[in-house]
């Protein structure tokens, strides 16, 4: 409820469709805007999700009247309003894409009207200094945010009254977020409040009694409601929480340009263009936003020479959107003739987001003409300016086919090895030992880091298809193989492996063999060679889960955990799940399994796998009109195609759908997981088996 108890605010996953008829503070012209092809998730999760993602909406007391308030988030589960009636919600990371450049991790946002947050599907998220979409206010590693909730009314000392906390489920970390206003937004000093393990946190509320209630479960764990109370000196005092004078006059202009985000004004259209260079980084986003809301012939011509460099830029964003091509080269005209060297890291970042957003939304092809003047900007200085100025000129640079960045790509990925500074983004070791079923990969990945920069430069090369020698290349495929034997998420070998496919399109036939074999790019493998798995004695057994769990009690005392780890490769599980990072990723991951679910629940999900299916996993059945039936899940989609996984033990079985040839979908009441899988095992070689679940891997 907003702090006035006039409206309701309510928000929504990136799996959740906007209706058609809610509209609002965001313009409804939103595009994946991704200047390269995006690579979508191997896994295919989120492969069929488009912009613009996750989203608030705000609504009266009765949900008559909906509006949208802004969009962008991944997968954000709770919003809070803070001192000053600013709204705040707490965003998921991605964990499958770690190591990867297009990571973010989860992160405080403040959610402001009209704005976008940049989640996009697969590699496309946009980078938190892209000028379109707002960054963040803190990141704070990995996890999986769940409740948010503001201070006001606790009985805590008056530190605690005035922050937000932040409950992540998957390290049974609460985390206190401290607000300092920052221009019309704020800076957020966060610290541990409380942790447990385990403690998969939902959601909390402040009671009455000036306590801080909070409850545990989700996903079949057992629940647990907790009570924090404080025990020290307070002061008697009624604390005063009204809104704070710091910030105020700057909250109020960005409020101010809002409020023509639902009630557009031409009268404002000065005020409006006075305020697109602001220097508070919201303000200036609230007032581009508050431009594009009007008819765009009233500022078709607002972009001239002579603007500041900041302004030029808002103004090229939003022409790129609304214009036609012959307006979209007009701006780009204006911005290639400003002077490259003058501008400082932060304006040459949005100065080559201004010509990708330019370039992306083109009708047409632009002329030589200009690919000829954006090259003499960007290769003097190419890879000598800032990390993210190089990664963004190399992608420009590779669009418009500039081989002679080729040799010198190739050489900083050689050369530039350091990735200390990439590591702020992930958790300490204290923390991830919280959580076996995510800290691993975490640790592993810490231990042996890859270069994000430098699998940002492989993916922009991959679409070069100029320029190339055969020792060039030698180099850059040579490179793949060094990158594969580095840790990131779940999907960082199948992404590195889909990176290096499209850059084979590029190579002539009869010379893929030898790239592909000089990069060695193999996956890891989950299963040994059949000879070397020990399999099972028998005789064999019809389990039901009756049995099992009568088998399980006769035979725990004796269970050999080693032997367990055998059967669990014997029946094929750990090609679709994974305990402590090793195994497949089709399925969900069991290192947790034992702190989750009692032997009863994981009897039912061997011996009935189809009675309970996570949404995640879950195929669909696809009706064609020749009268067939495909059944599969996603991993990739265009306007015309579906590409479907139809076998959850081999990614790579694919088969393609037109998407006219369509009759109707449904989902599959069937699991991808056979039944039956343990029916060869007696009941010593089942007890180990699941007793090898149990232990984690241990």
């Amino acid at each position: 409820m907003s702090p006035d108890e006039t409206s309701l605010f309510l928000v929504f996953g990136n799996h959740t469709d906007i209706p058609v008829d809610v509209r609002g503070a965001v313009p409804d012209v939103w595009g994946e805007d991704n200047l390269l092809p995006v690579i979508k998730d191997p896994s295919g999760h989120a492969n069929d999700r488009k912009a613009p993602g996750g989203w608030v909406v705000k609504t009266d007391l009765e949900g008559k009247h909906w509006t949208l308030f802004n969009v962008g988030t991944r997968n954000t589960y709770d919003l809070a309003f803070n001192r000053d009636g600013e709204l705040f919600g707490f965003d998921s990371d991605m964990e499958y894409d770690m190591g990867m450049p297009w990571y973010r991790p989860i992160r405080l946002n403040h959610m402001t009207m009209g704005a976008d947050y940049g989640w996009r599907t697969g590699t496309g998220k946009f980078k938190d200094f892209y000028p379109d979409n707002l960054p963040g206010i803190a990141n704070l590693g990995q996890g999986s945010p769940t409740g948010v909730i503001g201070g006001k009314g606790l009985r805590f000392p008056a530190y605690y009254q005035k922050g937000l906390f932040l409950f992540d489920w998957s390290y049974g970390t609460i985390y206190h977020a401290k607000l300092s206003p920052q221009g019309s937004s704020y800076h957020a000093e966060i610290t541990e409040f409380l942790s447990g393990v385990p403690l998969p946190l939902t959601n909390g509320v402040v009671g009455n009694d000036g306590a801080l209630y909070f409850l545990t479960g989700g996903r079949r764990l057992e629940s647990g409601l907790y009570r924090v109370d404080y025990k020290g000196e307070l002061d008697s005092k009624v604390l005063d929480l009204k809104e704070r004078s710091k910030g105020k006059k700057q909250r109020r202009l960005r409020q101010k340009l809002e409020t023509l985000h639902l009630k557009p004004s031409k009268e404002k259209l000065s005020f409006i263009l006075k305020h697109l260079d602001h220097e508070d980084r919201f303000i200036r986003f609230a007032a581009r936003i508050a431009l594009e809301h009007l008819n765009y012939e009233l500022w078709k011509d607002a972009m001239q020479p002579g603007l500041s460099v900041t302004k030029t830029i808002a103004l090229s964003l939003a022409i790129a959107k609304y214009g036609n091509d012959n307006d979209r080269l007009k701006a780009l005209d204006i911005l290639l003739e400003m002077d490259w060297n003058t501008l400082n890291p932060t304006e040459k970042a949005d100065f080559l987001r201004g010509i990708d957003l330019l370039l992306i939304r083109m009708q047409e092809p632009i002329s030589s003409r200009y690919t000829e003047r954006i090259k003499r900007i960007l290769l003097p200085s190419y890879l000598a300016e800032s990390n993210a100025v190089n990664e963004e000129a190399c992608k420009v640079l590779s669009y418009i086919q500039a081989s002679k960045i080729i040799a010198p790509t190739l050489g900083a990925m050689a050369t530039d090895t350091g990735t200390e500074s990439m590591k702020t983004q992930y958790l300490s070791k204290a923390i991830t030992q919280r959580s076996e079923q995510y800290g691993q990969d975490v640790e592993n990945m810490l231990r042996n880091m890859p270069n994000a920069q430098h699998i940002s430069y492989a993916k922009s090369l991959s679409y070069l298809n100029e320029g190339w020698t055969p020792d060039l290349r030698e180099r850059y495929f040579t490179w793949y193989g060094k990158a594969l034997r580095k840790a990131g998420g779940k999907m960082y070998t199948k992404f590195i492996k889909a990176i290096q496919k499209q850059a084979l399109l590029h190579v002539p036939e009869d010379s893929k063999a030898h790239f592909l074999a000089l990069s060695d790019i193999k996956e890891p493998e989950v299963i040994k060679e059949v000879g070397t798995v020990k399999q099972p004695v028998g005789p064999g057994v019809n389990w039901t889960v009756e049995l099992l769990m009568s088998a399980y009690e006769a035979n725990k005392a004796n269970a050999d955990i080693a032997y367990g780890e055998q059967m669990f490769k014997a029946a094929l599980c750990v090609s679709c799940h994974s305990i402590k990072g090793e195994g497949g990723s089709s399925g969900p991951e069991l290192t947790k399994i034992g702190s989750r679910f009692t032997v009863g629940d994981i009897g039912e999900a061997i011996v009935n796998p189809s009675g309970t299916i996570g949404d995640r996993y879950r195929y669909s059945n696809y009706y064609m009109k020749d009268g067939s039936v495909v059944t599969g899940i996603v991993i990739n989609k265009d306007e015309t195609t579906l590409e479907l996984s139809t076998n959850a033990f081999a990614l790579d079985s694919t088969i393609k759908i037109k998407n006219d040839s369509i009759l109707r979908v449904e989902p599959s009441p069937v699991s991808p997981m056979p039944p039956r899988l343990v029916n060869s095992m007696n009941a010593k070689e089942l007890t180990n088996l699941i007793a090898y679940m149990l232990a984690a891997g241990k």
